[in-house]
């Protein structure tokens, strides 16, 4: 095993460091960039899904109030064809759109 001594582990950069300086520059403004762009597309896709989240409620909630609808209005078709079915059995005076008494 070998050992080195702090003066061995220390590199010697060749390139100038105006060369490294302006190299991380760039890295970290490209890094924000992408960091930037990735957090607007979170954001747009975080507003969709509430979006469509509110959408489907509220249609959720029409369709529940439509179909009570549609059952209430199937229930008051049934109830008249049931008199209109009592009054054609009946006899005289029960004819269809006479008042009863």
């Amino acid at each position: 095993m070998t050992t080195t001594t702090p003066e061995e582990a220390k590199k010697v950069y060749i390139t100038p460091r105006w060369v490294q300086a302006w190299f991380l520059k760039r890295s970290r403004d490209n890094w924000k960039e992408k960091y930037m762009g990735i957090k607007k597309d979170s954001k747009r896709l975080h507003n969709r899904v509430n979006d469509v989240t509110k959408s489907r409620e509220k249609w959720r909630q029409e369709t529940l109030l439509l179909r009570q609808r549609v059952a209430q209005l199937e229930a008051q078709t049934n109830q008249l064809q049931e008199e209109l079915e009592a009054k054609k059995k009946g006899g005289p005076g029960t004819e269809v759109g006479s008042v009863p008494r």
